[in-house]
């Protein structure tokens, strides 16, 4: 059976040449194909890697595109030296960087360079990522989403923003620095309207209290586990200094919390005239004591305003 360049087929450059989007899969048996879409195709701006193989073929695509501006890679244990170098000459137009990491990549060619960057997202699957990062320098950045990384490398990053940072979503590797992450949140993130915050004690209840008090755009928190002995001054400090822009919330551990004290702060939020209350939770909630009565939702906040929905 013969084989053709997808490029010579009629009307495939009018029908590619205008292609915006591609899934790429940096697989040895699509190199041949992705070397003939090089041929054609110069307008693609989002473009998700999932990377197998340094292939010269899609290192081609990237580089012959005009300007890639969102970029999603999911890592796996090859170094793609080629996809790396073609991706750096789209460093100056990237405003949204993703990456499932199981390794070190990037860290020192791409991401430094990524100087219009808006928003970031990295999932650290191994724990691989390093204070290296910490030179980063991202003025425009707005949107921050990590996992498994750990919290002071958090912090160096969000320092060396900005104030532009609107939305920071953190599942760290660890809570050594709760108090000096929350602290970063209202000296460098004016702005902020959708955060991770940490609790554990009456320290990082202090510094919650000055995140009401200096970040007046406040929409959400999100805040995975409160300890039962802060229950009741978190739910006063919500109703006498949460800004009146903040109603939403996700507490993981809402379950735990002292039915009578939860309905005191809903009547003293709705006596005050504040918003009604969004409270999001996890499925594994639903039905748990009589939580279910409050006004629940189980679709994720975070959602709004993601390029991606995967991180």
């Amino acid at each position: 059976m013969l084989s053709y360049p997808i490029y010579k087929y009629p009307g495939s450059n009018i029908s590619l040449s205008n292609l915006s989007e591609l899934r790429l899969v940096s697989s040895s048996s699509y190199n041949d194909f992705y070397h003939e879409l090089a041929q054609i195709c110069r307008s693609i701006e989002k473009i998700y890697i999932k990377l197998c193989d340094d292939l010269s073929g899609a290192a081609e695509l990237i580089e012959m595109q005009k300007q890639i501006k969102y970029i999603y890679v999911e890592e796996s244990y090859m170094n793609c030296e080629k996809i790396e170098q073609a991706l750096e000459k789209h460093a100056n137009s990237i405003v949204s960087f993703n990456i499932k990491t199981h390794k070190h990549f990037l860290n020192d060619t791409l991401l430094p360079k990524l100087i219009n960057l808006q928003q970031l997202g990295i999932v650290d699957n191994f724990y691989e990522l390093k204070h290296g990062i910490s030179y980063l320098n991202y003025y425009e950045l707005q949107i921050l989403e990590l996992v498994n990384v750990l919290l002071d490398i958090a912090i160096d990053i969000i320092q060396n923003t900005n104030g532009n940072l609107w939305k920071i979503k953190i599942r760290p590797k660890d809570f050594n620095q709760v108090k000096e992450y929350n602290q970063t949140i209202h000296k460098h993130c004016p702005n902020i309207k959708y955060v991770s915050l940490f609790l554990k004690d009456d320290e990082t209840l202090k510094e919650l209290e000055k995140i009401f008090i200096k970040c007046q755009h406040l929409v959400a928190i999100d805040i995975s586990n409160i300890p039962v002995e802060l229950h009741d001054k978190f739910l006063d400090l919500l109703v006498k200094l949460a800004p009146h822009t903040l109603y939403k919330f996700h507490i993981g551990n809402i379950d735990s919390f002292n039915i009578k004290s939860l309905k005191l702060f809903f009547n003293d939020w709705s006596y005050r005239g504040r918003k009604p209350l969004y409270l999001y939770h996890r499925e594994r909630f639903i039905g748990v004591k009589e939580i279910i009565r409050l006004n629940y939702y189980s679709d994720d906040f975070w959602l709004y305003g993601n390029t991606w929905t995967d991180i």
